[in-house]
């Protein structure tokens, strides 16, 4: 059986937990609070990283601002990484992180499970043969709803130190703009915070791709209902990826989703299944250097 460490025991972090125990990996956790997490049996806890030689690869699920200091000591020791979405929330020496990382020949893996939900390679695939002439991708819901196991009024959102706040916490528009529709050239953003009074929930942004496509983001941490959809024009399409109600619409015509299948469980798991097999074939700097460009218009737009 293989060996996982996750660093981390907050919601992520558990899902994390369960999937890999599914898939055949024995699981060790490492929490600098020394938090436990009871609902999950079979678990070891280990108090330091002085002996990471036993684990095949380490997945960082903890709060945001803790990712850089143990993605440094990982590297130092030869692991492969699974990071989780934002890589970080501020400028760092990003060269040398990446030079660390062809030395010591690490694979770094990104968090970004929505690239694996089964529309957005489909949806690629005919992007391939059309022209796109405008886009608009829309994502809400409440973060109290949506981290409704975690003690709001103490939660990282809300602290700009921890890399709290609206855009980074739904940074994977971000990602799948820059896949779908062009890299991000220009993006203008106008913030507000509506409810929680310290940091923003509510970001609007005007974008323009470096293939000359013009289009909006809009992100919310304060909407009752969970909205996720992204609507692409082209010269002959209409079409919209419904994530939150599981559908799909081309020019009218409905294509349904098994939510199933699609559930952010099932996402999750697919992505780490995806970075176990990459393991071997060590592609080192892709998805590192994907992170980092979502980590420079993140901090464009906080501006």
């Amino acid at each position: 059986m293989k060996n996982v460490l996750v660093i981390g025991t907050g919601s992520i972090a558990q899902s994390h937990i369960i999937n890999l125990k599914k898939i055949g990996y024995e699981v060790s956790i490492f929490s600098e609070s020394g938090n436990k997490i009871n609902k999950i049996k079979n678990i070891k806890y280990i108090e330091n990283l002085k002996n990471l030689k036993i684990f095949d690869f380490v997945v960082i699920a903890n709060a945001t601002n803790k990712h850089l200091k143990y993605l440094k000591i990982l590297i130092e020791n030869k692991k492969h990484i699974y990071c989780e979405k934002p890589i970080f929330f501020q400028k760092f020496n990003y060269s040398k992180i990446r030079k660390s990382i062809i030395k010591n020949n690490v694979l770094f893996f990104s968090g970004y499970q929505l690239l694996r939900h089964e529309k957005i390679p489909y949806l690629k695939k005919i992007l391939k043969n059309e022209k796109i002439i405008s886009f608009l991708f829309e994502v809400g819901y409440d973060f109290k709803k949506w981290r409704k196991k975690q003690s709001f009024s103490k939660n990282y959102f809300l602290e700009k130190k921890k890399g709290g706040g609206v855009i980074f916490e739904l940074i994977h528009e971000i990602n799948l703009i820059q896949n779908l529709i062009g890299k991000i050239e220009y993006i203008k953003t106008i913030k507000k915070n509506i409810k929680t009074n310290q940091m923003e929930d509510l970001a609007i942004s005007t974008i323009k791709t470096n293939n000359g496509i013009v289009g909006s983001l809009y992100q919310d941490m304060i909407s009752q209902k969970y909205f996720r959809s992204y609507k692409i024009i082209t010269t002959k399409k209409i079409m919209i990826l419904d994530i939150a109600n599981s559908k799909m619409i081309i020019n009218n015509k409905i294509l349904k989703i098994d939510n199933k299948k699609n559930s952010q469980k099932e996402l999750l798991k697919r992505n780490i299944k995806l970075f176990s097999k990459l393991i071997k074939k060590k592609n080192t700097l892709k998805f590192f250097d994907e992170s980092i460009i979502d980590l420079k218009i993140a901090l464009k737009m906080i501006k």
